[in-house]
């Protein structure tokens, strides 16, 4: 082989190895870009999954004062229902005594 022949092949080699770094550097490029669009996805579901603990904390915080408000409303309208039993008893009593002094008193006066 001649030094002509040898100089051409190192060429060839030169310009595949050169055609090759290209591809690898736009494999790179192309690698980078995943990796910056995987980080940044990363970063987002690790806030919206920040946002979505503290909602779930504070629906939880709400649901407890809710709770607690509920049971309040009706140990009072408990309170309310048993004093107006009693009302309507103590009223019931009332009228019952007010009908029986009438029979009383139209008796007196039939005789």
């Amino acid at each position: 082989m001649s030094d002509k022949d040898l100089l051409v092949v190192i060429s060839e080699m030169l310009r595949k190895q050169d055609q090759h770094s290209e591809k690898l550097d736009e494999h790179t490029e192309i690698l980078k870009q995943t990796n910056e669009s995987l980080n940044n996805f990363i970063e987002v579901s690790i806030q919206e999954f920040d946002q979505q603990r503290q909602q779930y904390q504070q629906q939880q915080q709400y649901n407890q004062q809710q709770q607690q408000y509920n049971e309040r409303f009706l140990d009072r309208l408990d309170k309310l229902n048993e004093n107006s039993s009693n009302n309507q008893n103590q009223q019931n009593q009332f009228n019952e005594r007010f009908l029986n002094k009438l029979d009383d008193i139209e008796k007196a006066l039939k005789k």
